[in-house]
């Protein structure tokens, strides 16, 4: 057990804030020793996903050890969590528990949680100190950096939100060993985007990455690096006005999928590893890149358990619709990511619907 927190394994400077990314096995036990100190408050509420409690009674018992004031808020695994409805329920127990403007918010649990409670954190007395601790791959390697939280509206995902930086993000790689296959492997696609978006070395040791998690030392080396793509990419745009698009990639036809299936057929990562073949096959037309590299990206998709079809329940119409309506898109463009080659990325690129179209139809052939 740790008590006390190591050095950061990443430290971000992101606008006028400095976000440090702890990483390692036991680092859960150290969250209190972080809220601690610098005349800040007391009280801490926990956000947790009802399915990882173990991590969250870490987590509270290390508050608690520090002499703070805790409060333990669980919410329903699964993307329906992410409403306005579990926003105004979430602040309403914050406000009963006495949570105040020095006080800190910390979300345990995977992307839905760290959303969700990013967002509370964020708009609740108009801003909260936030942890984020991300307990899923996905999660760590994607949607506990870089600040954007929020929740879904029938009309789209991440509707409503806010970019709210946390004031540290706590990754303990132990706790994946708990995961689901299926979660696992939700978290590698988005790991398989950061390997198209870098190419060289990072996306050879994505393509030969063994059965899922992985050997120990190296999974939280690929964790290390693939956070450190995210964050250097959002201190360069934080508010996601320009370069911060390439993390897109794989997203736009990913949420259309995820918005048309109801939100319950397909968890994010399988989503996005569709998005990511209709993305790679758009790329080939738009920009000329080499088929092989669909090719081996769907290779390695399949070999982890990601879906590479499209179940047939879902319709076509639906998606490209949602995808027209996507918060990337302006109304004149769909400004899509694609790739000239791993490695070689634009941004803000309005392919022919034809090819869009067929892109994702193929994805049920």
């Amino acid at each position: 057990m740790i008590t006390d927190m190591a050095a950061p394994a990443l430290v971000a400077s992101i606008g006028d804030r400095t976000v440090p990314v702890y990483l390692g096995d036991g680092v859960l036990d150290a969250v209190g020793g972080l809220l601690v100190g610098r005349g800040e408050g007391d009280g801490v509420l926990v956000v947790v996903d009802d399915g990882i409690v173990g991590a969250a009674d870490r987590v509270a018992a290390s508050c608690v050890a520090a002499g703070l004031r805790v409060t333990v808020e669980r919410v329903p695994a699964g993307e329906a969590s992410k409403s306005l409805a579990e926003i105004e329920r979430l602040s309403r127990a914050a406000a009963r528990a006495g949570i105040r403007r020095r006080d800190a918010v910390v979300a345990v649990g995977g992307g839905v949680v760290g959303d969700l409670a990013g967002f509370l954190a964020a708009s609740y007395q108009r801003g909260v100190r936030l942890v984020q601790v991300p307990t899923t791959l996905l999660a760590m390697v994607d949607s506990s950096l870089g600040g954007k939280t929020g929740v879904d509206l029938p009309e789209g995902k991440n509707y409503v939100g806010a970019i709210y930086q946390p004031v540290a993000v706590v990754m303990d790689p132990s706790v994946l060993s708990t995961l689901s296959a299926r979660e696992l492997s939700c978290g590698f696609a988005e790991v398989v985007k950061y390997g198209l978006l870098t190419g060289g070395d990072l996306m050879e040791i994505v393509a030969g990455w063994p059965e899922l998690p992985g050997p120990a030392d190296g999974l939280a080396d690929l964790i290390r690096r693939c956070a450190g793509v995210k964050l250097a990419v959002v201190e360069e745009d934080e508010m996601d006005l320009g370069r911060r698009a390439i993390l897109n990639l794989g997203h736009t036809v990913g949420h259309g999928i995820e918005a048309a299936a109801g939100y319950d057929l397909y968890h994010h990562g399988e989503a996005i590893s569709l998005g990511l073949l209709a993305a790679l096959r758009i790329s080939e037309h738009a920009l000329g890149l080499d088929p092989v590299w669909r090719d081996r990206t769907l290779a390695t998709l399949a070999r982890h358990g990601l879906p590479t079809a499209l179940d047939g329940s879902v319709s076509i119409d639906e998606v490209i619709d949602i995808m027209g309506r996507d918060k990337k898109a302006d109304g004149r463009a769909l400004n899509m990511v694609l790739l000239r080659a791993p490695g070689d990325v634009l941004t803000h690129q309005d392919p022919d619907p034809g090819v869009v179209r067929a892109a994702v139809e193929e994805l049920t052939a």
